[in-house]
């Protein structure tokens, strides 16, 4: 996202304003894409990146790693006039390989295909949190349960103030200092409380989710069934034999089959996950089958279109018109 900086930066009010007036027609354009509904803490972080100062910038970008990227692209100048590349679907922009459907892109970092995501439980919901995927190392999906980009920011920002603590000043002389990303995250601070507030809070933000090999548990209904996400380490084993997996993934189908789409969304998240050309079939059915079988529908959709569409050599969709 591109912006023209002074060094004071802009008034964070009148930064705030312009971009929520923007927000109503970039809501009404994702909700028609995804079939999703966007967060108004992502016209704060707009607004923030837009008018933060050269300084605060710079500590953000330099010595954080961190850029907009994905949907809130959406908010930049001439931003809805983007149109996909090739004729592809725009709900592949910014998705990996590996990113479950539940992850729509918001934020970009600087190492090992580092991005952030909003993470839909449920369609018919607010996104729960803040989440992150390091796609070009193993790219497991995992939450500090930040619930907005900002607050994603400050425990970035945290991080990295424990690695000079632990490492020693002297190995981040000519850095960018941290103060005035500090001062701008303040700035901003009650904007996005304010946004928090007029969504109310997120339904399944703080609900107890099973533990899960390598993403997020998901949050399910009692009658969906019994996931078995403590077997989730042994079934990734099982996966190197076919003739083991095939039990695996029958006894998913049936469960399926039977009403109980737990188990089947749990086994097609693995095979995702694994991004194994054998299993894409049956990752495909098996999450498609459960998420529908849940009402997640949207989230079926991306599904369908990221398995037709995996092995682009490149997540950058949009472009200018």
């Amino acid at each position: 996202m591109s912006s023209s900086r002074s060094p004071e930066g802009t008034d964070p009010a009148a930064s705030v304003a312009a971009m929520h007036e923007r927000f109503p027609l970039i809501y009404a354009h994702f909700r028609q894409v995804y079939s999703l509904r966007l967060p108004r803490h992502l016209a704060v972080y707009a607004a923030f990146w837009q008018g933060m100062s050269a300084d605060a910038a710079e500590c953000l970008g330099e010595r954080l790693g961190l850029y907009p990227w994905g949907i809130t692209e959406l908010f930049e100048p001439g931003g809805l006039d983007r149109i996909p590349r090739d004729g592809l679907d725009e709900r592949l922009h910014c998705r990996f390989r590996r990113d479950p459907a539940e992850f729509v892109t918001v934020m970009g970092g600087d190492t090992d295909g580092l991005h952030f995501g909003l993470w839909y439980d449920d369609p018919a919901e607010l996104p729960s949190f803040i989440a992150h995927n390091y796609a070009r190392d193993s790219a497991e999906t995992w939450t500090n349960r930040a619930p907005t980009l900002l607050e994603q920011i400050r425990i970035r920002l945290a991080d990295m103030r424990r690695d000079v603590e632990l490492d020693g000043p002297e190995h981040y002389e000519g850095m960018p200092p941290f103060e005035p990303l500090e001062a701008a995250l303040d700035a901003y601070a009650q904007a996005d409380a304010e946004a928090l507030a007029a969504d109310g809070p997120p339904r399944w933000a703080d609900a107890p989710r099973p533990r899960a090999a390598i993403t997020i548990g998901p949050i399910l209904p009692p009658a969906a069934g019994d996931p078995r996400a403590a077997e989730a380490g042994t079934r990734l084993d099982t996966y190197r034999d076919p003739a083991a997996a095939a039990l695996v993934i029958a006894e998913a189908r049936a469960e399926l089959a039977a009403g109980r789409p737990a188990l089947a969304l749990m086994v097609g998240g693995e095979l995702h996950w694994l991004d194994a050309d054998e299993y894409r079939a049956e990752s495909t059915e098996l999450l498609t089958g459960a998420y529908r079988a849940l009402g997640r529908d949207a989230l079926a959709e991306i599904i369908e279109v990221h398995h037709a569409h995996r092995d682009l050599r490149s997540v950058e969709v949009l472009t200018p018109r």
